[in-house]
């Protein structure tokens, strides 16, 4: 919070410039909104953290109730997430929430955030902010505010980024979230449409369906989305090692692999959607004295999928790396 006034209050003054944030053709982060924290790799846009709140107006409510990530993309610069509006405008970038954190008799949705509730996520702080030649990352302090404004989780989220080093142009975008109880033991529940850290695509690919698949050897090998609910015993569709999602958008492609720790609760249930949503979720409990991390990772190039192979291989190095 200190570093993200002291910048802020130097850019204004002009002590700092922005070449002075900068290395020459590094990452670097600027603000060319309030609340919006775009990094940059040269000039060029690579993601933006959408943190603004604002229930000045429902409709400005409805832009703003949610934290979450932008990205652009790794060749064209054009933004390749869906913001508000569309189809399921809850539905925003990278982003995390359960539809069903659960105190007692009480259930919150951070997922939805519907405005009868007044639920919502709200920035508290930008304790870390850094660019250099090589990579760059940013910590946001996150509440996760009750109809009263008052937090229920505590949430620290970093999201680390550098080049991905395929053949296509892309990013690798780390994503670590501490989430800390307010309210004693809370229960995160749900389904897989509506929890867990998820990823959605431009609303073009919705508009058409065009979102297709590419999963681990031993899981459904069709390129159409794999819909199933949460029925069963197990349910279906669950752990998969890696899932990846390719669509189009303003006549380029894109893929994007998710990965997620496997040490992360079990079972975790995988949802992909041709609308171009996915990503997965899990129960578990929340308790005040021990904090929950999720650790994710999302690879993402302009180009089509890379074979199950090479996925597989990227996936175990991001396993060694967590240990």
């Amino acid at each position: 919070m200190i570093y993200h006034h002291f910048v802020r209050l130097c850019l204004a003054i002009g002590i700092l410039s922005t070449a002075t944030l900068k290395a020459a053709d590094g990452f670097h982060w600027d603000e060319p909104h309030p609340g919006e924290y775009r990094l940059r790799l040269g000039d060029a846009p690579v993601i933006a953290c959408m943190t603004t709140y604002d229930d000045s107006t429902p409709e400005k409510r409805e832009e703003t109730y949610k934290v979450y990530t932008h990205v652009f993309g790794p060749k064209s610069g054009e933004v390749i997430t869906k913001g508000p509006g569309g189809k399921y405008p809850h539905h925003r970038g990278i982003y995390l929430g359960w539809n069903k954190t659960i105190i007692g008799d009480q259930s919150y949705d951070f997922w939805h955030c519907p405005p009868r509730t007044g639920v919502h996520q709200r920035l508290n702080g930008v304790p870390e902010m850094h660019g250099d030649a090589d990579q760059a990352s940013i910590t946001l302090s996150i509440n996760w505010n009750d109809g009263e404004g008052k937090p229920v989780v505590k949430e620290s989220r970093t999201l680390t980024v550098r080049k991905s080093g395929n053949e296509a142009p892309g990013w690798t975008i780390d994503v670590r979230s501490e989430l800390t109880s307010q309210r004693g033991e809370i229960r995160l529940e749900g389904d897989r449409q509506h929890a867990g850290l998820q990823y959605r695509a431009v609303q073009e690919v919705a508009e058409k369906d065009s979102a297709r698949y590419v999963r681990p050897a031993g899981f459904p090998q069709e390129p159409e989305a794999h819909e199933v609910d949460d029925s069963g015993n197990p349910p279906r569709h669950i752990d998969l090692d890696w899932l990846t999602m390719t669509y189009e958008a303003n006549g380029k492609q894109y893929s994007v692999e998710y990965f997620a720790d496997p040490s992360l609760p079990r079972p975790a249930l995988y949802s992909e959607r041709p609308y171009g949503r996915f990503g997965s979720f899990f129960k578990t409990v929340l308790k005040a004295s021990e904090p929950l991390v999720l650790r994710y990772r999302l690879n993402i190039y302009e180009a089509a999928p890379d074979s199950q192979e090479i996925m597989q291989k990227r996936y175990e190095a991001f396993v060694v790396g967590l240990r």
